[in-house]
């Protein structure tokens, strides 16, 4: 069947709501939208890459959308979205940039998942049964510093805790690690899935030292 998008440009004052749930057969009808690269990318981020064309998930995914409101049919099939539905959708489908950050303690880990295209900034969180939170993100900040915002409150409510930050990228091989060190910061690079060892801390960074570190792990 044939599928269409329609957005409203975020200049429009549209209002949206805080957060939108989906779940996860969901989240694959709207990467299939408009699927190609970047959706195919975004699929992988979201760990559901060995799923975009399993027909059932699919067709149990679209009923559901429909069912709740968040998709139309049209006369000839088509599967329609529009409003912020259509705005995470285009996100995903069209992302230039997707970042993943897990905020750490000392008993768990939580992931966001910055996705960025040129026209819409979404923050995407997994929660129980396989779902998905999606948000849009602060139209007045950059996204480097609303990853530093997510960072900054995580470690606020856990200032034992830590955060990293890394883009998902081919060739993007580092993560950057931060938390607090007195009333400053610390950072530090990781290699990924490589071996165990020492991170080298560069310690006593102020806020804006932190963010130019954020924007380099995000090759701004």
């Amino acid at each position: 069947m044939t599928e269409t998008t329609t957005a409203r440009s975020s200049a429009s004052g549209q209002a949206y709501p805080d957060a939108i749930g989906f779940g996860f057969a969901e989240l694959l009808v709207l990467l299939n939208l408009r699927r190609g690269p970047a959706a195919e990318a975004s699929a992988k981020a979201l760990r559901l890459e060995a799923e975009l064309d399993d027909a059932s998930l699919l067709s149990a995914g679209a009923s559901s959308l429909v069912a709740r409101g968040a998709a139309t049919v049209g006369p000839g099939g088509e599967l329609s979205v529009a409003g912020p539905v259509a705005a995470v959708t285009q996100a995903l489908t069209e992302a230039a940039k997707r970042v993943q950050i897990n905020l750490l303690t000392a008993d768990s880990v939580d992931n966001v998942l910055s996705v960025e295209s040129a026209e819409y900034r979404i923050l995407l969180q997994p929660r129980a049964h396989l779902s998905w939170f999606a948000m849009a993100q602060r139209p007045d900040s950059t996204p480097a510093e609303g990853n530093f915002f997510i960072v900054r409150k995580h470690l606020e409510d856990h200032p034992a805790g830590g955060a990293t930050i890394r883009l998902l990228a081919d060739g993007a091989e580092k993560q950057l690690l931060v938390k607090r060190s007195g009333q400053g910061w610390a950072v530090g690079y990781g290699v990924i899935d490589a071996p165990s060892e020492p991170i080298q801390e560069i310690t006593g960074l102020t806020d804006s030292q932190v963010l130019d570190h954020i924007r380099s792990i995000r090759q701004d």
